[in-house]
């Protein structure tokens, strides 16, 4: 799930991240890279991309997932239907839950009003991001917990927070303490907790990014990473480097493309509001390099894969056009 909230591009040269291939062969600490799983990792959808046309037709739009090929979804809320009800409309659909996204319950709202087109944008993500205040992240997970025992979760992503957190040293210690509690709660409930940057988190602060700050601070076993490609490229994150440096913590992955012709600033995006809605294309249709990252990726731990597009004109036929590209990447 990420915040489509864009207006302007800054049209300047774009520069890869996929220049050390070499690191897929040798990690951080120097020991080989894992070998690749035996069969091709199922493909997921996260569920933000089709938000707008599951509160139009819920179980159809699950259903016509699954019939596509699709066997994962990621969630990001229940859209107003209860915990029971959600599960047995993705079993019809052949459809699992691995993973959920983490929304209070005033969050959870604010995502329908948005999906309904009875708030803007703008505004419910500025209600979502009051409503997911690390200050409340004990009743928060307590919510979700009820919720994951009925869906059947493995891992609980926190992406909603305020990004303001990130521009000081004692924002990121709020971060880095909010987080260690989920992970500690997220752990004694038997689930993996994880976090999912956009462009904020990767800002460096005295030369190092709040992303490499938490990592750093916390127990690698407890707080892992959610990595959405799309919004490393847009921070102009070296990936491969970042994926070898922290192998072990990205289970989570989020995959959508950047449209051609869009150019990155050598020194990243620092804005959401400066990305345009028109950046964000089908996966396969643009320019990110998925054929160097997603092996990196998977040599590094990554075990589920989700598509998204936070910008779907059409999102069943989006999903569709994205599904055998991301299938060809992960055979």
């Amino acid at each position: 799930m990420s915040d489509p909230r864009t207006s302007s591009l800054n049209r300047r040269h774009f520069l890869q991240s996929g220049g050390a291939v070499a690191l897929a062969s040798v990690l951080a600490d120097g020991s080989p890279a894992a070998e690749l799983p035996a069969h091709a990792p199922a493909v997921g959808i996260q569920l933000y991309t089709m938000q707008t046309q599951l509160v139009r037709d819920f179980r159809g739009t699950l259903a016509a997932l699954g019939r596509m090929g699709y066997q994962q979804v990621e969630t990001v809320g229940l859209l107003g239907h209860r915990a029971r009800e959600f599960r047995q409309t993705l079993d019809a659909a052949g459809l699992s839950a691995p993973s959920a996204h983490i929304e209070s319950k005033r969050a959870q709202e604010y995502f329908v009003a948005m999906a309904t087109g009875s708030m803007s944008v703008d505004a419910a993500w500025a209600k979502i991001n009051e409503a997911m205040s690390l200050d409340h992240i004990e009743p928060i997970l307590a919510d979700m917990f009820a919720e994951s025992d009925v869906l059947g979760n493995e891992y609980l992503v926190l992406a909603a927070l305020d990004s303001r957190l990130f521009e000081s040293s004692a924002g990121i210690d709020q971060v880095i303490a909010a987080f260690t509690k989920a992970g500690d709660l997220c752990h004694q409930k038997g689930l993996k907790f994880a976090f999912h940057p956009h462009l904020e988190e990767f800002k460096r602060l005295d030369g190092v990014s709040g992303v490499e700050r938490v990592l750093d601070a916390t127990d690698p076993s407890k707080v892992l990473v959610e990595l959405d490609f799309f919004w490393a490229a847009l921070a102009n994150v070296d990936v491969p480097r970042l994926l070898a440096r922290y192998s072990g913590r990205f289970h989570l992955g989020h995959i959508k493309d950047l449209a051609k012709g869009v150019v990155v600033p050598p020194a990243g995006f620092k804005d959401l509001n400066a990305v345009p809605a028109s950046a964000f294309e089908d996966v396969g249709y643009g320019q990110l390099d998925y054929r160097t990252w997603i092996p990196l990726a998977r040599n590094a731990g990554m075990r589920y894969f989700f598509v998204e597009r936070d910008s779907a004109p059409n999102p069943l036929e989006n999903a569709r056009r994205s599904l055998p590209n991301v299938k060809s990447l992960l055979s």
